[in-house]
């Protein structure tokens, strides 16, 4: 009995600490810009939902923190052209590489999967219309 109530403290501050490791910070007004004519504009979006919504989880290109995710969030970011690479991670990871056009503007949905102590993060490609949808019931969020 001892060792069970050990385990189950022990699963609760690891979740705890893997929900914790990114910090997002909600705005009061949504911002929607459009691309550069040099640069390419991608959002990342992550859907309001009940399952994982106390994780969240930082977006990196490489070793840089790009932006950060969590429940009903977004962000965007302006990227060179070219093919770049976008991780997150909890305990597993997830990655997608998008090939930048300037004046072009591309949708990353950023959420989450099922995990064995926390969720997943899961990158996935989303089209204009389906982003346009969410977009709007989503805060914007800055790290």
């Amino acid at each position: 009995m001892k060792l069970t109530k050990i385990v189950t403290i022990g699963l609760f501050g690891l979740v705890a600490f893997l929900t914790g490791c990114a910090s997002v910070s909600r705005q009061a007004t949504n911002i929607y810009p459009e691309p550069k004519t040099d640069k390419g504009l991608v959002y990342f979006y992550r859907e309001k939902k009940f399952i994982g919504c106390a994780i969240s989880y930082n977006v990196k290109e490489g070793d840089k923190i790009v932006g950060a995710i969590a429940n009903g969030t977004y962000f965007f970011l302006f990227a060179d052209p070219g093919k770049h690479t976008y991780t997150a991670s909890t305990e597993a990871s997830s990655a997608r590489t998008l090939d930048i056009e300037a004046g072009k503007t591309y949708y990353v949905e950023a959420g989450i999967d099922m995990g064995i102590m926390a969720g997943r993060p899961a990158l996935k490609i989303a089209n204009e219309a389906e982003a346009k949808s969410v977009l709007p019931n989503c805060t914007y969020a800055t790290k």
